[in-house]
């Protein structure tokens, strides 16, 4: 590409990326001029989907199914929008490839803007963002910084580990106009960021509105489905991951479950059962986790029992139902887009909260968790999970 053409785009560039309306980016420098190539590339990693090259008048639109401020102190303001984008191949899809230690697909750069909701006036200014890579010692993460140190990030929460779910997308301020701010404040936020597969670039705009600062999600791409009428008799969850996902002396060990028996009952109660009057209800239930092929337990109560699963409430947890022992053993469910994580299967949650000298990291371990629960028509139901031969992860 000329040096002149390149001037000219850069300045292009520039000049829509400040501007208030960051929901119609242009294509950062390092994008085509001479418009959509579907050939391909040779240079492409094997096995990476092949994306197609778009214009900057026709960038992809991220579909955001929820948008929250996860964590906002007076040096961090973390914003998490959570969606992907309809085209073929999405972001979802590119994951492993641009994650990878010689990526096929990379995120070249990137915007943001973070305004007061409803407003013209910028908190954080307009942002322009480095080349993504692998966040250090993080699995499934891209990073990007600026001058001021604010950063964005695109992470995979099924690669890290942490859940089945949509690709998140982090605007995190490390310098924001204070003075903007009060407890009440809500909050716009507009990126774009460039996929880059040899010469083909593919631009994608995305924004979520009217954001609160308190934790409390924005769910503007949630539809919830009618209250199932019965549980049936309730079932065995199919597993799409199970994952022992902490180990820590003062929060305990915890796995988790992620999944649903056959009809998707468990998720289709969510919003019935995580409300303050509830027509479904998880009446209480049981778990273990034991050494991989035994019985002997983890926990040092042994197999532990709980009363009802209780929703706390939707300023401190939404989409989560929990019951806790009188030894710190908990049960819980987690239903992702009710509580605002985006989509996904229930996550069905152990945690043990005193045990015994066998719990070491590198420990291979079975967990069991049942649920019982009443539906709208009053009759019984039991759902229960399991998986085995778990890894008990490095102590926190």
């Amino acid at each position: 590409m000329m040096k002149s053409l390149r001037i000219l785009l850069s300045l292009a560039v520039a000049s829509l990326a400040l501007s208030l309306g960051a929901c119609s980016r242009t294509q950062p420098v390092s994008s085509s001029v001479v418009g959509p190539d579907r050939g391909g590339d040779p240079s492409a990693v094997v096995g990476c989907p092949t994306i197609l090259a778009n214009t900057a008048l026709a960038p992809d639109t991220f579909k955001v199914q929820t948008g929250f401020v996860p964590r906002f102190t007076n040096r961090i303001l973390r914003i998490h929008v959570i969606g992907d984008v309809a085209s073929t191949p999405n972001l979802d899809a590119i994951g492993a490839c641009a994650t990878g230690l010689t990526p096929g697909i990379l995120v070249s750069g990137g915007h943001a803007n973070v305004f007061l909701a409803g407003t013209a006036t910028s908190i954080s200014g307009p942002m322009t963002f480095s080349a993504m890579a692998l966040a250090p010692g993080v699995a499934g993460e891209l990073l990007g910084t600026d001058a001021l140190g604010n950063s964005m990030h695109i992470i995979w929460p099924v690669i890290q580990g942490v859940g089945v779910g949509s690709p998140i997308v982090r605007v995190e301020l490390r310098s924001w106009d204070a003075a903007l701010i009060t407890p009440t404040t809500r909050l716009d936020v507009k990126f774009d960021l460039t996929l880059q597969q040899g010469l083909v670039n593919h631009t994608i705009v995305g924004s979520c509105a009217n954001i609160p600062l308190d934790g409390t999600t924005v769910n503007p791409g949630f539809v919830p489905q009618p209250c199932p009428l019965t549980l049936g008799a309730g079932g065995v969850v199919v597993n799409q991951l199970a994952n022992m996902v902490l180990n820590s002396t003062a929060l305990g060990i915890r796995a988790d479950i992620i999944g649903d028996v056959a009809g998707g009952t468990i998720g289709l109660s969510g919003p019935c059962a995580a409300s303050a009057t509830p027509t479904i209800q998880f009446t209480g239930g049981s778990g273990n986790m034991t050494l991989t092929g035994k019985a002997t337990s983890l926990s040092a109560t042994g197999a532990m029992t709980f009363g009802a699963l209780a929703f706390p409430g939707i300023a401190l947890e939404p989409g989560v139902v929990i019951a806790t022992d009188a030894n710190k053993n908990k049960l819980e469910i987690i239903w992702p887009q009710v509580a605002g994580l985006g989509l996904g299967a229930p996550i069905l949650r152990l945690q043990v909260g005193t045990w015994t000298p066998l719990a070491k990291p590198g420990t291979k371990v079975d967990v069991n968790m049942t649920f019982n629960a009443v539906g709208p028509n009053g009759l019984p139901a039991t759902f229960t999970a399991a998986a085995r031969g778990l890894t008990l992860p490095a102590l926190k």
